[in-house]
């Protein structure tokens, strides 16, 4: 009798496994989102404030708190709190991802075709060379967006300072979402770019 027992006991638990196993493989595991900054021509604000065919202009490389440098996709909970979601990723280098957006945002706005990043191609040598260190960029969902940037402008050589200061941006977001979210800090990048474009048009003109 106990071994008939002990014997429908462990058929159950097989029983048992198998469905649990069965009910995890059924259960889709959540879909992970990869996201890019958008240009100021995908954003459809692409106004050009000059025509500089003439000029080469040089990005060097952005930094970025040690926070950041993470693929997930930052949110700012509370005061000095993050969270950071498996399920929402970059789908490159932040960083590099900045660097090519303000690039690309500062050929549309001084309409300039020859822009390259650190380090240059074999003999590109750019007029103006552009620096940029990000102190803060996330944001809160459902709430707003914020840059907090330090920015230079050079010349060729890097070593002499053309203009440059600390600016910071605020974007709300549109809704609670993460692409929401990334909408938001491609308008703060755009919004540093137009900034950026206006002291270069300026240093162009003198």
């Amino acid at each position: 009798m106990i071994q008939y027992v002990a014997r429908l006991l462990s058929g159950f638990l097989l029983f048992s496994t198998i469905l649990a196993l069965a009910g995890c493989v059924g259960r889709s595991s959540p879909q992970v989102s990869y996201f890019s900054l958008l240009t100021i021509e995908q954003l459809g604000n692409a106004q050009a404030i000059g025509a500089h065919p003439e000029v080469k202009l040089g990005i060097s490389p952005v930094t970025i708190p040690e926070s950041l440098k993470r693929s997930q996709v930052a949110t700012r909970q509370h005061g000095n709190q993050f969270e950071f979601s498996e399920f929402n990723r970059w789908a490159g280098v932040l960083e590099r991802d900045i660097a090519a957006v303000v690039g690309d945002n500062l050929g549309v706005l001084l309409g300039i075709e020859k822009v390259d990043y650190f380090p240059w191609m074999l003999h590109f040598e750019p007029n103006y060379r552009v620096e940029i260190d990000i102190q803060r960029l996330d944001g809160s969902l459902g709430g707003e967006a914020a840059l907090i940037v330090r920015w230079a402008v050079g010349d060729a050589t890097g070593k002499e300072f053309l203009a440059g200061g600390r600016n910071v941006f605020r974007q709300p977001l549109e809704s609670s979402s993460y692409a929401a979210l990334v909408k938001a800090e491609s308008i703060l990048v755009a919004e540093l770019s137009k900034k950026l474009a206006g002291e270069i048009d300026r240093l162009i003109g003198k």
